[in-house]
This record gives structure tokens, C-alpha cells and sequence, in this order.
């Protein structure tokens, strides 16, 4: 399952009521400069979402990969146009706020995908890494809001200045309710994940200390899981069902998180106790051993991908199909 999927995006700048956009960078009306402005933001906005709609939707890297790329180059192209852009009469606020929020969004597709990416691939990765990353997800999007509302702020002031009347448009609330799906979808995915990630480390580690046949280490990082799974439930048990409705994911989660639970209170200690002596068993103790290794391999793998399944169920459910 991947993590969530990007959703930084510029606010929607609205456009003129029959006004058509220019096709070239010289204008004469300020009704043409504004709608240039917004055709170009559209557009880069359109890539954001087919990026953020190829990755809740298929599987295939390679091809959610090259709708990044496509989106940083559309965004690259973009900035260009705008830098190329002369002023209208002098009026710099406009232009200069927009190609702000435009550099801003380059640096997020560019940057932080590839920051989700390795602490997604990475099994030993700390909750407190992934939680950090989350935190500093806000922060940007938080940053690009601010930088947004002085873009809007800024086409409000042009507007004035240049006796436009500016409006939303359907092509404009179609986008921003994909927007607005695209952002609660991910504020929930944010807080399963967080709560269910709490035992990755843990349990990376007792699966290791497994391998090298180290009771000590294994004891530890036995202890240690059954405190990450006490808190991992103690948050997932705050999380309502989506919607009020939709349970399916959080409930996978509690599943595997429960999966763990329950093979360090019960399993576990059994299976340190024959650990200490392992150059004293039995023939049955061999047996019982294995039983305890095939039980959590066949039981990780199992509630695994029952939760990878939901989070990927979760995503194509809730976050539209965007082509266009």
C-alpha cells in the first residue's frame, strides 16, 4: 500500500465570465492577462490531480511515477511562461504572488514525493520519522495556503484596480471538489497509518532477532512490540469510521495490530522459554518451535496484505478517477 498520495495544491483562481483566455503573452485587456494566468494555473492543477488519480488507482510505479514527472514538467513550464510575462501596466502583484505559489508547488512535487517515498520503502523506519514527515506535510500545506490566499488576494486587488468582475465557474468547482475529496482522504489515511506503523520497527526486529536465534534480543523486542501495539490500539480505538460509515480500513489495521498483540502475550513468552534452551530440545520442542514461526509468518502475511488491500481499497473508493 502507498502512503498518501500528495495532495498539495493551489488554491483555485477564478476566471473571467466570457472573457477567453490569450493565446499569446501580449495583452491588451486585463480581463485576457487574468484568464491567461488562470489557464496556465488550470492546467498545472489538471496534472496535480491525474498524478494524485493514477496513484489511489493503479499499481503500476512506472506509470504513477510518469504522471509525476509530467506534473513537475507541466509545472516547470508554467513558471517559464510566467516568468516570460510582462507586466499589466506596471501592475506586478498579480503575476509575482502567482509565480511564488507556482515555485512553491514545483519544490513540493519534486522534494517531498521523493521524502514519502524512502520512509515508505523503509521497513525499520521510526513512527516518530513517519509521523515527523506527516507533521512537516502540514507545515507546507499550511505554508502553500498562506502563499495561495496572497495569490487570491492579489487577483482580487487587479480585479479592482482594473474594474474586473471575476466568478467561479463549473470547470472550476469540478477541481475543487476533487481538491477538497483528495485532502479529507488523506488527513484520515494519515492517522491510520500513524497508528498502525507504531509496530513496524518492533516487529522488524523480533522477526531479526528470530533469525539470529538471540533470546535476549528477542525477549526485547517482544516487550517492546507489546507496548507499540497497546498504543497503536489505544489510537486506532479514536478513529471514527470514515464518513460515519466506512470502517473497513481502520478495522484492517486493528486487525494486524491485534495479530501481534496476541502472539506476544500468548505465543511468545512460550517461544522465548525454548529459546533459552536451544541446545537442549526435544524433538517436540523443535516442533512446536517451527509451529510458532509458521504461525507468524502465515499470520503476518495474512493480516499484511488484508490492510494493504484496505488502504488500496480505500484510496480507489474515495479519490475520483481524474483523466483529463
Amino acid at each position: 500500500m502507498r502512503i498518501s498520495t500528495l495532495g498539495f495544491a493551489a488554491a483555485l483562481l477564478t476566471g473571467l465570465v466570457n472573457v477567453a483566455s490569450a493565446s499569446a503573452q501580449t495583452f491588451t485587456d486585463p480581463g485576457s492577462y487574468n484568464n491567461f494566468i488562470v489557464a496556465e494555473q488550470r492546467t498545472m492543477l489538471k496534472k496535480n490531480l491525474r498524478y494524485i488519480s493514477k496513484s489511489a488507482h493503479s499499481d503500476n510505479e512506472k506509470k504513477i511515477d510518469a504522471r509525476r514527472v509530467e506534473l513537475v514538467k507541466q509545472t516547470e513550464l508554467s513558471l517559464n511562461k510566467l516568468a516570460k510575462m510582462p507586466a499589466f501596466k506596471d501592475d506586478k502583484g498579480f503575476k509575482e504572488q502567482t509565480t511564488e505559489a507556482f515555485y512553491q508547488l514545483l519544490k513540493v512535487y519534486s522534494e517531498d514525493y521523493k521524502a514519502v517515498d524512502m520512509l515508505a520503502a523503509t521497513r525499520t523506519a521510526t513512527a516518530e520519522n513517519m509521523e515527523q514527515y506527516f507533521k512537516l506535510q502540514e507545515v507546507a500545506e499550511r505554508k502553500l495556503q498562506a502563499i495561495n490566499d496572497s495569490v487570491d488576494a492579489a487577483q482580487q486587488r487587479f480585479a479592482k484596480r482594473h474594474g474586473m468582475s471575476i466568478s467561479a465557474d463549473p470547470e472550476g468547482e469540478r477541481l475543487a471538489k476533487f481538491m477538497a475529496q483528495v485532502s479529507e482522504v488523506n488527513a484520515y489515511q494519515h492517522k491510520v497509518v500513524l497508528a498502525q506503523f507504531r509496530i513496524e520497527k518492533s516487529s522488524a526486529k523480533l522477526s531479526d532477532a528470530i533469525s539470529a536465534q538471540d533470546a535476549v534480543s528477542f525477549e526485547a523486542a517482544r516487550v517492546k512490540l507489546l507496548e507499540d501495539t497497546k498504543v497503536a490500539l489505544t489510537e486506532l480505538a479514536t478513529i471514527p469510521a470514515f464518513r460515519n460509515k466506512d470502517t473497513q480500513y481502520r478495522d484492517a489495521a486493528k486487525s494486524l495490530v491485534n495479530f501481534y498483540a496476541g502472539m506476544c502475550q500468548n505465543q511468545f513468552p512460550k517461544f522465548h522459554e525454548l529459546m533459552l534452551r536451544k541446545d537442549q530440545l526435544t524433538k517436540a520442542d523443535v516442533t512446536a518451535i517451527n509451529g510458532y514461526i509458521n504461525q507468524l509468518n502465515t499470520g503476518s502475511q495474512k493480516f499484511t496484505q488484508a490492510y494493504n488491500q484496505a488502504g488500496s481499497n480505500f484510496m480507489a473508493a474515495y479519490i475520483p478517477v481524474m483523466n483529463d
